[in-house]
């Protein structure tokens, strides 16, 4: 049996890498094929309504074709696209880490498996002396990372998988996913083939460096921006969601 709960927190070496994108085709597949799978964004911040339809919140639950209370689902939806700790203070709210773990544990009872997303890297501030990376240590939960399949995402990955080892986390791998090719690198695109070689360089070292599983590239999906669920049923269905499942469910069942 697994010293973890069974779950899986879906961390991100930054913002705007694709962690809702990957928790999301998770969740959708592993729930296709038969898991009773709950979902959490413990913090949210950057909402104009509680309820809104395009919340990270919203977006996993429809995923994962759950009804459970959003307040469990998102403890704490804030309005000022700010870390944390920050979009808290404005609001006059004290992020309280045991009000995350107790609506963790209720969900927890009622699914078989758990996916946890954060909000940004794991050392943004959630409180005063305590971030995402100490979350992940109170939750108990192993980590799957969603990095960038870009130039400067060698290091990030790495960094990223070292600051969770140093704490005891269990990484399960590192999901690559991969952006426009105009973000794709910050050299000048003269040589259209500089950006490929930026890509193929940095799944290869992660490969060769980081120690876990390195899955992707996951593909961009145009269609996301269009058709929100429509674009994560065709990323649930893409190879590297079914290399992820096939991990995931390895280690959990």
């Amino acid at each position: 049996m697994s010293k973890f709960p069974s779950g899986c927190f879906v961390a991100g070496t930054d913002t705007g890498v694709g962690k809702t994108v990957v928790t999301a085709a998770l969740s959708l597949r592993l729930c296709r094929q038969g898991v009773r799978v709950g979902v959490m964004k413990p913090i949210e911040t950057g909402l104009n309504t509680d309820h809104s339809a395009h919340s990270d919140a919203m977006r996993l639950r429809a995923s994962a074709c759950v009804s459970d209370p959003l307040d469990a689902v998102s403890p704490y939806r804030l309005p000022l696209p700010l870390a944390p700790m920050d979009a808290a203070r404005h609001a006059g709210e004290t992020l309280d880490v045991d009000r995350i773990l107790a609506a963790f544990g209720d969900l927890a009872s009622r699914h078989s498996f758990m996916l946890v997303e954060g909000a940004g890297g794991i050392l943004v501030p959630i409180a005063r002396g305590v971030s995402f990376r100490d979350l992940i240590v109170r939750l108990g939960l192993p980590t799957i990372i969603v990095g960038r399949l870009t130039l400067g995402g060698i290091n990030h990955g790495l960094l990223t998988i070292e600051a969770l080892q140093q704490y005891g986390i269990v990484v399960r791998g590192i999901v690559l996913n991969q952006i426009s090719q105009a973000q794709n690198s910050s050299v000048p695109q003269q040589n259209s083939s500089v950006p490929q070689m930026q890509r193929e360089s940095c799944l290869q070292l992660l490969r060769e460096l980081s120690g876990v599983p390195v899955i992707g590239p996951l593909p961009h999906e145009p269609l996301l921006n269009e058709n929100w669920e429509q674009g994560v049923e065709r990323v649930a269905e893409s190879q590297a969601l079914s290399e992820l499942a096939d991990l995931i469910k390895a280690d959990a069942f």
